[in-house]
């Protein structure tokens, strides 16, 4: 094989890992996707919305609370019989969080159902961020 050839396959291989690569987590925590998507679908202020993001829980109503149920569902927390996806919700504690304090957060999260679907979504939205952000704030100040 000449240098050029050994050159292109490697050069495929990579295009090929890097295609996989970004395939496979396309549906995992596309945070930016899912408030695009949700915002679509509902009329919500982007103050409210940049409020979530950073966790400000203030502002509660049944309209916050669907777009939070989809944004759980869009970005792949929550499935869409409202069961949780564990491997996403540890690996996103875990960016904060040690392997054990991440199964920690999922432990005390999956629990929370409300008497709806989007305060169910609501619920658990704000135990995922609270707790994951509160646990590596308290271990880390």
């Amino acid at each position: 094989m000449a240098p050029s050839d050994s050159w292109c396959l490697v050069t495929v291989l990579l295009a090929a890992f890097l295609v996989l690569l970004t395939s496979s987590g396309c549906n995992a925590q596309d945070f930016k996707g899912a408030i695009d998507h949700c915002t679509k679908d509902f009329d919500i202020d982007m103050d409210i919305v940049i409020s979530l993001k950073y966790g400000d829980f203030t502002e509660r109503d049944p309209l916050i609370e669907c777009f939070t149920e989809c944004l759980m569902k869009k970005s792949g927390f929550m499935y869409d019989d409202y069961t949780y996806n564990k491997t996403l919700i540890i690996g996103f504690a875990g960016r904060y969080l040690e392997p054990d304090g991440a199964q920690t957060v999922y432990d005390n999260c999956i629990d929370r159902f409300g008497q709806t679907v989007c305060v169910t979504g609501f619920e658990m939205y704000q135990c995922i961020h609270e707790t994951a952000v509160s646990e590596w704030v308290s271990t880390n100040f």
